[in-house]
């Protein structure tokens, strides 16, 4: 049995855990931010200390063999995925596609809970270190590489908001070896123009003029713009 001073002890350790996770986090204004890390963390640690109590008071009162302590926990695991998914979906309402690092983010430190709750302390510890570390420093690491190996494109498109129209454009960009990294659009769903931005990344360099060309000639675009994402703006054009 975990004694209650312990349990305590422990849920303040994953707090303070969960509060480092969470503080990069709200310091780069992610949806979810110090609140939410700090309460995911210490609600999996309260719930791997129940789990481990009812196993183990089953067991010394009623004598019951199979009394299970990951049961509760593991549900933990599958949990956290659908407030991972929230985080996602939340950017969604602005028409982007953000939120999956936040969301591995959550999971993570739902583990670093449930360590915490089966007195693994230490583990704990170097998991959350290393957690920071990979927030902090590999985000770094992450933008040299992805400037080295892919070029970062800008793509700016007024075109027909309907669905065949988006799965046109979605064709062109997978037949061009085009990965979409964000995707933004400026007005409502039911208004006639989807006026959006892309950002993509591709292996191999990409001929501006030659794909502003090319989506200008797709029916329905009404205007395009497409170059290197390096803070410059490509020259407007205009289809028919």
């Amino acid at each position: 049995m975990i004694s209650t001073e312990d349990s305590i002890i422990r849920l303040i350790i994953a707090l303070i855990l969960g509060g480092l996770i969470g503080y990069e986090r709200q310091a780069q204004s992610k949806s979810a931010g110090l609140r939410t890390h700090t309460l995911v963390c210490v609600g999996s640690c309260l719930c791997m200390i129940i789990s481990i109590n009812i196993a183990m008071d089953y067991y010394f009162t009623f004598g019951y063999n199979n009394s299970d302590p990951e049961r509760i926990a593991a549900q933990v695991v599958s949990g956290v995925g659908f407030i991972g998914a929230g985080t996602i979906l939340a950017n969604q309402k602005d028409r982007s596609v953000r939120g999956l690092t936040t969301a591995a983010g959550l999971w993570a430190v739902s583990a670093i809970g449930l360590v915490v709750g089966a007195g693994y302390l230490t583990i704990a510890c170097v998991a959350t270190a290393l957690i920071f570390l990979v927030l902090t420093v590999f985000v770094r690491l992450d933008a040299r590489l992805e400037g080295r190996f892919h070029k970062k494109y800008v793509m700016h498109l007024v075109m027909k908001n309907n669905i065949g129209q988006a799965r046109k454009l979605s064709t062109f960009i997978h037949d061009h070896h085009m990965h979409i990294k964000t995707f933004h659009s400026h007005n409502d769903d039911d208004a006639p123009l989807a006026d959006i931005d892309i950002e993509l990344k591709a292996a191999h360099h990409m001929d501006e003029t030659e794909i502003i060309s090319q989506l200008l000639a797709m029916k329905g675009i009404k205007q395009a713009t497409f170059h290197v994402d390096d803070g410059s703006q490509g020259q407007e054009n205009h289809g028919h």
